[in-house]
């Protein structure tokens, strides 16, 4: 039977989410998202879960029910004939309607709010999206060997991009270039986020100062993209010489992601980029260094302002000229996770997270500069996954 996620690693998952419900005084959530419900349940069908706050939960399946029943390790596996019948289905399986009801406020829709209302009057809606996405900020042996798994991915198709950059002559030419080799390692070809109105494919590439063109994207690069109906990343235009190249492409591998940007060129840069870019790996060093369990997260967002600010760099980290306030988030099974290495993030970094950091700098008319790693949070510090060299790569 294939199954990607045993009994046992569910299981501990269940646990650890029951106990935060447990912790807050919630009966019982209803996962719905399909990237949480995969992983509390190891299989994305079209499905409702039930977690009570103790117990064995309910998995109810719309479709595939086989689908579910072969991937899922969970027990108790039912048909869900509409949603009119979850009120009964939880009722016979807990033996007593909940007085409270989790859900995944931050992600579900109004009209699917306002639906679970009408089944369960009189029932208090809770917020638990918190409380899930803290369950899955701390990785498990399992989800950190899938990363360092999506790590070599991402190191064997970056070492491929000195030849692509030969043989493609613009943006476009080498997306698909780059996109192909990552298919044929088995990448699915998605890049799950979970912010709202936010869509990730593979991740971006631009060239020149097309980056530093000014965007809606989350992170601090833009690109001209293809235009106003997708405004970022790629362009249609051509690779010139002697301007940096940004290739943000991010890793899959079992659902789980390994973030990796890496500079290239053809032909030597500016002294003025390629002095950004010893900066931003200094900073990436320096967070690395002193980043570990027990260390705050915005402690080192503003280290790397420090050394940004003594550098002279400031006009243009982190984005151009609207920069973000963050210089490194979580990633796992979506891109955009917990912690965020950034303002005002009270997070206390611990053994099993997972970050990318991702010191950039923008220079109006000229392009963009800077690194991204993926680190996994030990007992001694932080750990790089990625083996691709930080140097920018002249072609």
């Amino acid at each position: 039977m294939y199954r990607s996620v045993t009994e046992e690693e569910i299981s501990k998952r269940l646990n650890r989410f029951q106990n935060k419900l447990t912790a807050h005084e919630v009966d019982g959530a209803i996962i719905v998202q399909k990237t949480d419900l995969y992983y509390l349940s190891g299989t994305d069908q079209d499905a409702h879960l039930w977690v009570p706050a103790s117990g064995r939960p309910l998995l109810m399946v719309r479709k595939s029910m086989a689908r579910a029943q072969e991937d899922s390790p969970i027990e108790t596996v039912v048909p869900l004939p509409g949603l009119s019948h979850l009120p009964e289905l939880i009722r016979q399986h807990a033996g007593e309607p909940p007085k409270q009801i989790g859900l995944e406020m931050d992600v579900i829709p109004v009209n699917r709010y306002l639906t679970y209302q009408r089944l369960f009057p009189e029932k208090e809606m809770v917020d638990v999206s918190s409380l899930i996405r803290e369950t899955r900020m701390i990785k498990s042996a399992y989800e950190i060997s899938c990363i360092t798994k999506a790590a070599l991915m991402a190191d064997n198709t970056y070492e491929k991009i000195p030849g692509f950059l030969r043989e493609a002559e613009t943006e476009i030419d080498l997306t698909y270039r780059i996109e192909a080799f990552y298919r044929s390692q088995g990448h699915p070809g998605v890049v799950p986020t979970r912010g709202f109105n936010h869509e990730a494919l593979y991740g971006q590439i631009m060239s020149g100062e097309r980056a530093a063109t000014p965007s809606n994207s989350a992170g601090p690069t833009g690109g001209k993209g293809l235009g106003p109906f997708f405004s970022r990343g790629a362009a249609l235009e051509r690779i010139g010489r002697n301007e940096p190249i940004l290739v943000d492409y991010a890793a899959n591998v079992n659902g789980y992601i390994s973030d990796l940007t890496r500079i290239f060129s053809i032909g030597k840069l500016k002294e003025t980029l390629t002095h950004a870019h010893e900066v931003a790996l200094g900073i990436q060093d320096t967070l690395s260094q002193e980043g570990g369990p027990g260390v705050r997260a915005e402690t080192l967002y503003d280290l790397a302002l420090k050394i940004v600010k003594e550098a002279g760099l400031s006009s243009g980290f982190m984005g151009y000229p609207d920069p973000v306030p963050f210089v490194g988030h979580g990633v796992g099974l979506e891109l955009d996770e917990l912690p965020i290495i950034g303002r005002g993030s009270n997070t206390i970094l611990a053994e099993g997270m997972v970050i990318a950091l991702e010191p950039k700098f923008v220079f109006p008319g000229q392009g963009v500069v800077g690194i991204e790693n993926t680190f996994v949070v030990t007992k001694t510090g932080m750990k790089k996954l990625n083996k691709f060299p930080d140097a920018i790569m002249i072609c």
